[in-house]
């Protein structure tokens, strides 16, 4: 791929860094679970393992990769609103290897950003496959931002959390009312003047450069196509957006789930609802991590917030284990399997134009009211 066809916002996962990413975050991850081990290790440990139930473990397993489904369910309609239909097959390979990518990246950024790479190999233009991306993203985030508040009373009444926790979740609500600001404001300014706003502040030896030039050129319009492609899909009806929150939904709930299936599998049932409310908190604070995949700070995060609900540290050490097996090493062989047969579709056919185009010339052009949204 040349140059010039290289879409803006979109970076090739580059092999080197991939792999010092994975080394990184499975060392970190292997290093922090065998000090915990020997930390919390107790009588309570030896007896939760001896209850242990392997159904219940399995399915907490299967509860934490089949997540997933969801979420390429929701791209597929997500994807059809631009006017372009991707195989499912291509789509689950596609959040599986977002997935993969978000495991070994800082702050998990390469999971969104991977997604919309793939996408764009599997046929969406780069605005598209960004618009289909950050909606996702949005309806999740509104969805946390709503509950939010009744997630911290919550942690305030089960749970003791100190100031820096407390200031990490603060944190997360404010990055979120950020992100949201941000789409909405895409929406509202599709023809703001991102290119001629740019070159007027770009040094003057930047601004002689038709290379450069040809740059801006490029971003303002996959700028336009993102706004475009956003408003398509707000105007693709309520049923269809509907959908969209309702598969985020059970996206979520999936996942919340799977940690305290695991701790009834050793057990402890009647901590079940906690449980549930722990891992809200612990999906809030995984992405401030800046280590990739979260590996090392997020295995001592789970197990503070889990320590202050259940009975025993061997408990919480344990049930820790088995968080990191489920939702991070299971997640790099599924996610691994999937970015690897990416790289294989990749080669055979670079710029996969699977897609099939309802109406490419009406699918890319604005609603007729788009004087409404400036």
């Amino acid at each position: 791929m040349d140059e010039d066809t290289e879409p803006i916002g979109h970076v090739a996962p580059r092999g080197h860094k991939l792999r010092r990413g994975l080394i990184v975050a499975v060392s970190l991850s292997a290093a922090t679970l065998v000090l915990i081990s020997l930390l919390t290790l107790n009588r309570e440990t030896f007896k939760a393992l001896s209850h242990l139930s392997p159904a219940f473990l399995i399915l907490a397993a299967m509860l934490s990769l089949g997540r997933w489904i969801w979420s390429a369910w929701r791209m597929r309609l997500l994807a059809s609103c631009t006017g372009k239909e991707v195989p499912f097959p291509n789509l689950l390979k596609t959040v599986y290897g977002g997935y993969f990518t978000g495991l070994i990246t800082p702050w998990r950024a390469g999971g969104v950003t991977g997604e919309a790479f793939f996408l764009y190999q599997y046929g969406l233009e780069a605005g598209e496959s960004v618009a289909v991306v950050s909606f996702g993203a949005c309806v999740s985030t509104i969805l946390l931002v709503l509950t939010f508040p009744l997630g911290i009373w919550l942690s305030n009444r089960y749970m003791d959390f100190n100031v820096t926790i407390r200031g990490f979740l603060f944190s997360a609500l404010f990055v979120g009312l950020i992100f949201l600001a941000l789409v909405l404001w895409a929406i509202l300014r599709p023809n703001a003047a991102v290119e001629g706003m740019l070159l007027r502040h770009s040094p003057a030896f930047l601004k002689k450069r038709p290379r450069y030039r040809r740059f801006l050129s490029r971003l303002s319009n996959e700028i336009r196509t993102f706004a475009s492609s956003l408003r398509q899909i707000l105007s693709f009806g309520k049923a269809a957006l509907l959908a969209v929150v309702l598969l985020t939904l059970l996206y979520w709930l999936t996942g919340f789930l799977a940690v305290p299936v695991a701790l009834v599998g050793l057990g402890y049932g009647s901590y079940f609802w906690k449980a549930i409310l722990a891992q809200l908190v612990v999906q809030i604070l995984m992405p401030f991590i800046p280590t990739p995949g979260g590996s090392g700070v997020g295995e001592v995060g789970f197990l503070f917030v889990y320590n202050s609900i259940l009975p025993e540290p061997g408990i919480a050490g344990l049930l820790t284990l088995i968080w990191r097996f489920i939702d991070f090493y299971l997640g790099l062989l599924a996610g691994g399997a999937a970015f690897i047969a990416i790289m294989r579709d990749m080669g055979k056919a670079p710029r996969n134009k699977t897609s099939v185009k309802a109406s490419e010339s009406e699918a890319l052009r604005p609603p007729e009211d788009t004087e409404a949204w400036e």
